[in-house]
């Protein structure tokens, strides 16, 4: 059981680990500089205050205790010492490209310092711009990825290097503290347990905040939209966006034409799939397994390297801004293909031998008791296969020409040549619009997602 000065200590650790969240939220939100100041004096008086209360009776067993200790078996044995090392690499890296960044962007500096007055010399950027003939953009310009940025490489660099400072002296110091003190040991259970979860809302915030921030938007001012210091919240709700949308362009048309093509994508994709998948997993033929590795290879083709070829041959088949220009390049997919023949290979011959019993043929056996065995993979493929038909972008903007075959993805980029008469950018109509782009997707996601994370868990078991 824990006791009062224990339970005291959590409450303050805990405590002083949400105004630690605080303070580090308070930097993007820009507040201002003295309740930062207060945040970190509060944060580090909490943590201060809680250590001798929690770890009183840990330090006195660990004194007692007469084993000799080896505390670099300690280290190699925690789980923390992998994450040390590897975020001492990745601060070394980070470190070299800083000091390499730094580099050019002094060599850079002196070749501008130069080439404006031969004589002079400067030490910053502050004092060349100074120099009559010295041109700040043309400086600007010059800099490449790691001078302009080395500064922000420096600092993750420190930062990981801290982060690494306070685990190793967390398995230092505190680990055979709390190992010694057995309620000590429950209570970072709950110390661990609540990061977790706190981990796993603070990566979902970070995820979710594009959409949240697009929804926001949707229903903001072009003015607001645009304003130097956006808001999280719109000052004032402009519903009228997703009319302007349907009246600025044929977004009907538009979700038409993506169902449409969508359907037959994924209907081409599930049949070709499935049928491909029975081939290479239960068929017997020569080359079965080189024609696999050649499926495979074709993941490793990206579409910028086919999509020339693939052009000209739509266009030979004057299929050029029609719906079976869209659908015909993307009725296969060798993803699928290898994602079914994992899922078949793990179903046992003797049901495929009990269906022949049955009088079934390959494609009974294939509808009957392949497709119903692997259900979640299947349905996985499909609900894939109908979300990347849905945002596909590329080859439909290559493919369409005209409004009467655009799909969703290509129309709300359109959106942004309607904005003719006003005074800014119509950016909050095409917020609006990639909304109603994106609400089938996830009203579709919602629904099957437990048959998602099924099928590709299952998949990569295989």
């Amino acid at each position: 059981m824990l006791s009062t000065q224990k339970k005291i200590g959590i409450a303050m650790v805990l405590t002083g680990s949400v105004l630690l969240l605080v303070l580090l939220l308070s930097i993007p939100l820009q507040m201002a500089r003295t309740t930062q100041i207060v945040l970190a004096v509060c944060c580090g008086a909490l943590f201060l205050c809680a250590m001798p209360l929690m770890w009183r009776d840990g330090i006195a067993r660990l004194r007692a205790n007469t084993v000799k200790r080896n505390p670099w078996l300690e280290i190699r044995q925690s789980g923390f010492f992998d994450l040390i090392k590897l975020f001492v690499l990745l601060a070394v890296i980070l470190g070299v490209l800083c000091a390499v960044g730094a580099l050019s962007y002094r060599s850079t500096l002196n070749r501008h310092v130069a080439l404006a007055d031969p004589t002079a010399t400067a030490a910053t950027l502050e004092e060349a711009l100074l120099l009559e003939g010295f041109v700040d953009f043309n400086f600007k310009q010059d800099l490449n990825i790691l001078s302009k940025n080395y500064k922000a490489f420096g600092m993750v660099a420190l930062v990981l290097l801290a982060i690494s400072a306070v685990c190793f002296l967390y398995i230092w110091f505190v680990s055979p503290i709390v190992r010694a003190d057995e309620s000590l040991s429950m209570a970072h259970g709950v110390y661990r347990t609540v990061g977790q979860y706190a981990m796993a809302i603070f990566v979902v915030l970070i995820m979710l905040f594009p959409i949240y921030w697009m929804i926001i938007s949707s229903f903001k001012t072009s003015t607001e939209l645009l304003a130097p210091v956006p808001t999280l919240w719109p000052q004032e709700f402009v519903w009228e966006n997703y009319p302007n949308v349907l009246k600025r362009a044929p977004f009907g048309r538009y979700l038409l034409n993506t169902l449409v093509t969508t359907l037959f994508i994924t209907l081409g994709e599930l049949t070709i799939g499935v049928l491909a998948a029975y081939g290479f997993s239960k068929g017997q033929f020569k080359g079965r397994n080189t024609l696999f590795m050649l499926v495979l290879g074709a993941l490793m083709v990206p579409i910028q390297v086919t999509f020339v070829p693939i052009y000209v041959m739509i266009a030979r088949l004057n299929a050029i801004d029609t719906y079976l220009g869209i659908i015909l390049p993307n009725l296969v997919s060798a993803y699928f293909i290898f994602m079914l023949r994992q899922n078949f290979m793990a179903v046992d011959d003797s049901y495929i031998d009990a269906g022949r019993v049955d009088g079934m043929g390959r494609i009974g056996t294939i509808v009957n008791v392949l497709v119903p065995m692997c259900k979640p993979t299947v349905i996985t493929v499909t609900i894939i296969s109908f979300i990347n038909g849905w945002n596909s972008y590329f080859w439909p903007k290559m493919v369409t020409k005209t409004e009467a075959s655009r799909t969703i993805a290509v129309g709300v980029q359109q959106l942004k040549n309607t904005f003719a008469g006003q005074e800014v950018s119509n950016y909050n109509e095409i917020m609006a619009g990639a909304v109603m782009a994106i609400v089938p997707i996830i009203a579709l996601f919602l629904v099957l997602q437990k048959y998602i994370m099924t099928g590709m868990s299952k998949a990569s078991m295989k």
